[in-house]
């Protein structure tokens, strides 16, 4: 392996010791005689590994006293926070948080997971909470947050973490799920592309003959999935479909017996709120000795692991997510660097994959 230079040595050992905090506000950096020394190099070697420093916003030199961490070196000095809510009960949170974990070791930082874990979604709020409470008291430096769902009031509770954070000067990322109140515009945001999705599963299954088409979600369920149904009812409307709405668990037979049991009105296509619900409807319909897809054609979110194990397979919008993960990752680095910087929202690209379920 090629030697590196000696200047980058000096960089890379400076920088993990403003990364380690060895440098709070007020505490100078070894100077360039003193670097000169304890490494046996030129003044000029010396000169170069800081100028680089600079250069990387990391240190700035204060006239007659010495070169000082940025705001930005110190911050990077701190862990970085996850706050998932959903990771217990999502096959998707935990690719993301796997893959945040991965990109900060590659760089030499760390992420912190608050303990999420009550299959209680109120119970779940309350362990939220907690968590930026943690945060807060450890000055983590920045936080990726997945806000809440499945609650009466999930905004409200989100808002409380956020405004936590913010009471605190630690910056955020939202992932997966906006508010639907436009709150969330002075924040980043990362996730998919919802409403075009949406679309995309309305169109395939509208040219697939499909005359009925019926969306089904749960009750309080996350804002994306009302982007979801806009989706699927914006291209159905340029089929001259009209989506029906259906709210119910897909277990709950009784409920759900009042819109598949009437042959006239019954949905011959189906596009759930997720791979899970999608999975559990096809029992369902079993139990009424409906057949998918020949009965009522059915599609999902996510493309989770049971989407390719349930029967049929289901045709589903695949979560990109480790794309997901690299943006927001990245996000947050810029905005540790730079606070000021413009709030944006990044939405991805989603794509269709076509199974059993719908052919």
């Amino acid at each position: 392996m090629e030697k590196k230079p000696k200047w980058v040595e000096i960089y890379d050992a400076l920088q993990k010791r403003l990364r380690d905090g060895e440098f709070p506000q007020g505490v100078a950096l070894p100077s360039e005689e003193s670097i000169v020394r304890r490494y046996k190099v030129s003044r000029i070697t010396a000169v170069k590994a800081m100028d680089e420093l600079r250069r990387n916003g990391l240190v700035y030199r204060r006239r007659g006293s010495g070169t000082f961490a940025t705001k930005f070196a110190r911050r990077e000095a701190g862990q970085l926070g996850m706050i998932f809510p959903s990771l217990a009960v999502g096959e998707i949170f935990p690719r993301i948080c796997q893959t945040l974990v991965r990109l900060a070791q590659k760089d030499g930082y760390s992420f912190v997971l608050g303990d999420i874990s009550s299959p209680d979604p109120a119970r779940r709020a309350h362990e939220a909470c907690d968590v930026a409470r943690m945060f807060v008291k450890q000055k983590i430096a920045g936080v990726v947050l997945q806000p809440l769902a499945f609650l009466k009031t999930p905004e409200r509770v989100t808002k409380e973490i956020m405004h936590m954070l913010d009471d605190a000067d630690i910056p955020l990322v939202l992932v997966d799920r906006d508010l639907p109140d436009g709150e969330t515009a002075r924040y980043d945001f990362v996730g998919i592309d919802n409403v075009a999705a949406g679309r995309t599963l309305g169109a395939h299954l509208a040219g697939r003959g499909a005359k009925r088409i019926a969306f089904l979600m749960r009750p309080n369920c996350a804002s994306v999935i009302r982007e979801r149904l806009d989706g699927v009812s914006s291209a159905a409307a340029d089929f001259g479909r009209v989506v029906a709405r259906i709210v119910a668990e897909p277990s709950d037979a009784k409920s759900l017996g009042r819109h598949f049991l009437q042959t006239r009105t019954r949905p011959d296509a189906v596009v759930c709120e997720s791979d899970y619900v999608a999975a559990q409807l096809i029992n369902t319909l079993a139990k009424f000795r409906l057949s998918v897809p020949r009965d009522v054609m059915v599609a999902g979110f996510d493309d989770m692991h049971i989407a390719r194990s349930a029967t049929p397979q289901l045709t589903t919008i695949h979560q990109p997510c480790e794309d997901i993960a690299l943006v927001a990752y990245r996000t947050l680095r810029e905005r540790l660097r730079d606070l000021s910087l413009p709030a944006r929202k990044m939405l991805l690209h989603a794509p269709l994959v076509v199974r059993g379920s719908t052919l």
